[in-house]
């Protein structure tokens, strides 16, 4: 019921046809709650990485912590992820809109650039991960 009364335009015919393609549909459905799932877990680590910062903030004032500028870092980078899940949200919301007219107008063709957007997004902040967390763990060892 619900899907004839959204596409009214459609003949007899062609909403049975329409119909048919429901696995389609909901599975452009599954694929932008993939990506939702995905930019909510980006940016929870996004928030841990910058409340981490708090920590190193409380060690520094004890007098043991690294310098100032791991505290900037791990902001800078807490920061970095929260706005990079808000995208991938964004970006999902507007992938899924424009796969889902693809479908309806038999034109779909597999976007990749979203894709390697994201993974080549995702190898260079895990690089400047290793690189902090590695000059970090050598500052560590220099203050015990």
């Amino acid at each position: 019921m619900i899907f004839s009364t959204r596409h009214k335009h459609l003949t007899n015919k062609e909403a049975q046809s329409h119909v048919g393609n429901r696995r389609t549909h909901l599975a452009n459905e599954r694929t932008f709650l993939a990506w939702i799932r995905t930019a909510i877990s980006i940016m929870g680590f996004g928030f841990v990485v910058e409340k981490f910062s708090l920590f190193l903030l409380l060690d520094k004032r004890i007098g043991k912590g690294p310098r100032l500028s791991a505290l900037e870092v791990s902001n800078l980078l807490g920061v970095v992820f929260i706005v990079l899940g808000v995208t991938v949200g964004f970006l999902a919301m507007v992938r899924f809109v424009k796969v889902e007219k693809e479908i309806e107008t038999n034109t779909f063709r597999p976007p990749i650039v979203l894709d390697v957007m994201c993974g080549l997004i995702f190898v260079l902040l895990s690089i400047l991960i290793c690189y902090y967390v590695i000059n970090w763990h050598g500052i560590l060892l220099l203050v015990h």
